[in-house]
């Protein structure tokens, strides 16, 4: 959450936008792997467990980079903490569903996760540990890492769905979960999906920049963020039943342009306090109304021989591709547009920095309002989605 906060503090500022790109590309190469793994071979929590206890060695080792500016060491170490954690998410998601009601139960068990991100963002604060612009952010991230692989072994058991069958290259290339491309609207949701990582990379990767900026410490602020995503996913189940995926998650779209244009208004104006509470306020709309609905959009679609492979492929789709392409494009923007470090010599370089973000929202919110449709999923029963 405070990564590019830590960078920023260190002089490292230049490298957040290539942190995020090798997180990215981990993601690329892993949460398919992993998730044919857990289809086929060994039971979802404890392929979670062991990969939480392993990246904690290494999430120990990060601050000695970042300290002794070895950006080159503190990228790679980057690299297989993505590798690592990125496919734990992913399978979070199929234990979940593989359990639950996904529509009607999910937004509740995922609102603990949001309940813990704003503990341990108070925790990180200036009035309490305050670590939000330290390395002691990682050793604290460690040890929760060391606590989460050791509580997944008391998860329901989460069998290989198709444990018995025989492999095949399709199944290593993961092609059983690509072949849900060759639904049009699956895959125009993916596409949007991927685009809209620019706005969430932007808020994710330089609003722990931005808020220091502006004298506002990052980890006590954005738990305002947080304390929405409680409030709205409390209410998705209910949304989604009412008006569908389509109307939900393009409302979600919509909040993203808002975002960026209110944060673009702070960096110039003199109640930029105001504006950025506004601008976190929205985060149950942005993140609830397109994320979280879009996982159990993709639930829905895929067959139950590959849902764990299908939640692997969408968070390919978005914290890989999506977030490589991003963050690339997004640390090419800020390294050239925002060239100063204080206020207020830096105002309009941030105002200009928010206003791509924003356009790309724009474009995203318009072909999903247009080119996408709900009605295969709308309604359907959970045996009749997972047939």
């Amino acid at each position: 959450m405070v990564i590019g906060a830590v960078l920023a503090a260190y002089g490292l500022k230049e490298i957040v936008g290539s942190t995020y790109s090798m997180l990215g590309i981990a993601t690329i190469i892993s949460p398919l792997f992993v998730g044919m793994i857990a289809d086929r071979f060994i039971a979802s929590q404890k392929v979670m467990g062991i990969l939480h206890i392993i990246n904690a060695g290494v999430l120990f080792l990060l601050p000695s980079f970042v300290v002794n500016h070895n950006e080159s060491g503190f990228l790679m170490m980057i690299f297989i903490v993505g590798l690592l954690f990125y496919p734990t998410t992913a399978l979070a998601n199929s234990v979940s569903f593989r359990h639950i009601d996904g529509v009607k139960w999910f937004p509740i068990v995922r609102v603990f996760g949001t309940i813990g991100f704003m503990t341990v963002g108070f925790t990180m604060g200036d009035k309490v540990l305050d670590i939000a612009k330290t390395t002691n952010t990682f050793t604290l991230a460690a040890g929760a890492s060391v606590l989460y692989g050791l509580y997944c072994f008391t998860l329901p058991n989460t069998p290989p769905s198709a444990k018995n069958k025989k492999i095949s290259m399709r199944e290593i290339l993961c092609l059983d979960a690509l072949s849900l491309f060759k639904d049009k609207y699956f895959s125009i949701f993916m596409f949007s999906t991927f685009i809209l990582m620019i706005p969430k990379t932007a808020y994710s990767a330089y609003l722990p920049v931005y808020l220091p900026v502006l004298n506002l410490d990052p980890a006590t602020m954005m738990q305002i963020a947080i304390a929405t995503e409680v409030i709205f996913m409390v209410f998705l189940s209910f949304l989604l039943g009412r008006f569908g995926f389509k109307k939900v998650i393009l409302f979600g779209a919509i909040s993203w342009i808002i975002r960026s244009l209110i944060l673009s208004q702070a960096a110039v104006s003199d109640h930029y306090f105001l504006y950025i509470v506004g601008a976190l306020l929205l985060q149950g709309l942005c993140w609830d109304f397109f994320f979280t609905a879009g996982d159990i959009y993709v639930d829905k679609k895929a067959g139950p021989g590959i849902k764990a492979q299908a939640q692997g492929l969408r968070f390919i789709v978005s914290n890989g591709f999506g977030v490589f392409m991003a963050a690339s494009v997004c640390g090419f923007i800020n390294n050239r547009v925002v060239t100063e470090k204080a206020m207020p010599a830096a105002a309009s370089q941030w105002q200009e920095f928010w206003i791509y973000p924003a356009i790309v929202a724009v474009v995203v919110t318009i072909g999903f309002w247009i080119f996408f449709n709900d009605k295969d999923v709308l309604m359907k029963p959970k045996e009749e989605a997972n047939s």
